[in-house]
């Protein structure tokens, strides 16, 4: 379908939309209605008029839905019989099941529906969709959509059969999983990938991605001795949740957005990394994406990921770059807390270059007691407590060192910076915290005191946002317009949080939250101007009111005129 056929959709759902509202709805041309005029939906219709989803699709007109209807030929494809046993009563709940199946609620034109890569349809259940490649599910697009006044159908050459398997059995009956699924089962975690009451996301490793172990290492796996080790392992290759590659409708998030970071069920992180096509979690190349399962969904990855049982001290002890890093750590006494288990710390590690720097390379040559003082400093502006990680965070953060100093972490072009600095290795695990390698070592600023930040500070700093964002969407840039926002606000909340309501202050996190909106148009970007426009408007009444208190507070000569 080319852009003028997906905008002339669009405008025909908007007009559609606009009678509706002054329509009779018992005259409304809805989808029920639409299939019944179509003839080669007639098998469709069947299974339309039998099911409660059914008479909602015809009758009600306060709600929108994408309905993909199978049409005659492809109910042709099906067993004999298969049409016939679903209208049996006694198959009622498979009937909703697999009709429901090719129902999403809200109305989703293709220019929208494109950005998806999966579906969740009203039986919770998720479908997988590449709508460019003109594919859903083992089903293809027929070419035609039929906009409604309550939604919109979408022909498909084939039933969508909703599945019943759980992951487990998804990946038993796959075939590239043998190795994975006997241990599943050896380390009786196999209820954890069969539970029907939550949804999941299952990082699979394929039996070739087991075989890269050490022979010895992956026999040794399933030794009785080593079963808490097994267990581990099986736990972070699993995560509650749906994290989908792509975008997913029904409210769920995916991977690689901004602060946004699963945790397996074994308690570490699950670190999400995107290098040019290729994408990784805690460093196994992601190879196929978005298996839908009944429970949740499956990534197949070309690596078995091991939770880390190393400590901060030993990440950095065992990788060369980190030698003088090591070192100073030992000398300054900073090493004790980072090899303990008891805090959690993110550390961003100057590689060796970055000591030869001065007026640190003269520094660490006077390592007396002054300079030892000196150093732990520097050091200490390192270290934050808590794990903060790094490769996707929110566009500005404020983070407070162990010393008390902040410094900064942010991201632009797909690039995370801290205090200016770009990570070159962002989120190395270890079991108490991360390691980020970055080039240089932290400058510590004096930054001015935030009780000297004054409200004409934050009118100017909103009045940069908006002109900054206005020059982008005036040349169409409107995603650009949007995200720009985002970071602004963010930084904003962390700078001039104090000089607004906490009304405003909510309005703002709302409209700079990334909700992974499908079109990331002008809409977007239109309501956080809004937002700014608003926030904007605050701060310049309260500044009048200062002026205008301490105008009061003059002789009355001083204040003649105002």
């Amino acid at each position: 379908m080319n852009a003028l056929s997906k905008l002339l959709l669009c405008l025909s759902a908007i007009f559609f939309c606009s009678d509706l509202k002054g329509a009779n709805p018992a005259e409304a041309k809805t989808i029920g209605r639409t299939i019944r005029e179509m003839p080669d939906l007639s098998s469709f219709l069947q299974l339309l008029e039998k099911t409660g989803i059914g008479s909602t699709l015809s009758e009600n007109t306060s709600a929108s839905y994408s309905v993909f209807a199978p049409t005659d030929d492809a109910f042709g494809k099906l067993p004999k019989g298969t049409v016939e046993r679903l209208l049996d009563p006694r198959n009622d709940d498979r009937l909703e099941e697999v009709f429901g199946f090719h129902v999403k609620e809200v109305s989703e034109a293709p220019i929208f529906i494109e950005k998806y890569s999966l579906l969740r349809m009203t039986t919770r259940q998720f479908v997988g969709i590449n709508y460019r490649n003109g594919t859903i599910g083992d089903a293809r697009f027929l070419g035609e959509v039929i906009p409604c006044s309550n939604g919109v159908i979408y022909l498909i050459d084939k039933v969508l059969t909703p599945t019943t398997d759980d992951l487990f059995q998804r990946l038993q009956k796959d075939g590239r999983f043998t190795i994975f699924t006997k241990a599943i089962t050896a380390s009786r975690q196999g209820k954890l990938f069969q539970n029907m009451h939550s949804l999941y996301t299952t990082f699979a490793p394929t039996d070739e991605a087991f075989r890269k172990l050490p022979p010895e290492a992956l026999k040794s796996l399933f030794l009785p001795e080593n079963d808490e080790r097994l267990e581990d392992i099986i736990k972070h290759h699993i995560t509650e949740q749906v994290y989908a590659y792509g975008k997913s409708s029904g409210n769920r998030r995916s991977l690689g957005v901004s602060d946004l970071t699963p945790f397996s069920a074994f308690g570490q992180q699950l670190n999400y990394k995107l290098l040019g096509k290729n994408a990784t979690i805690d460093g196994a190349k992601i190879i196929e994406t978005d298996i839908p399962c009944a429970n949740g969904i499956i990534h197949v990855i070309d690596s078995v990921i091991l939770p880390s049982e190393s400590s901060l001290l030993e990440l950095i002890e065992n990788q060369k770059r980190f030698s003088t890093l090591a070192r100073l750590l030992k000398e300054t006494g900073l090493d004790l807390p980072l090899a303990s288990s008891r805090n959690t710390f993110t550390i961003f590690a100057p590689v060796n270059e970055a000591w030869e720097e001065e007026p640190y390379k003269s520094l660490i040559k006077k390592l007396d007691d002054s300079g030892t003082e000196t150093l732990y400093g520097v050091l200490a502006r390192h270290v934050i407590v808590g794990k903060h990680v790094s490769e996707n965070p929110k566009p500005y953060n404020k983070l407070r060192t162990i010393h008390g100093a902040p410094i900064y972490l942010t991201q632009g072009e797909a690039k995370s910076k801290i205090s200016g600095i770009r990570i070159l290795e962002s989120d190395t695990e270890a079991f108490n915290g991360l390691v980020n390698a970055i080039g240089s070592v932290i400058k510590d600023p004096m930054e001015l005191p935030e009780k000297d930040i004054t409200t004409v500070d934050a009118i100017l700093f909103v009045q940069k946002s908006l002109q900054e964002s206005s020059e982008l969407y005036d040349k169409g840039e409107y995603e650009a317009s949007w995200r720009n926002y985002i970071s602004r606000g963010n930084e904003f909340l962390t700078k001039y949080s104090q000089f607004i309501s906490s009304g405003q202050s909510n309005k703002l996190r709302n409209v700079i939250f990334d909700d992974q909106p499908v079109a990331q148009l002008a809409a977007e970007a239109w309501t956080s101007r809004n937002a700014f426009r608003d926030l904007l408007r605050e701060l310049e009444q309260r500044e009048d009111r200062i002026v205008d208190s301490y105008l009061m507070q003059l002789p009355q000569k001083a204040r003649f005129g105002r």
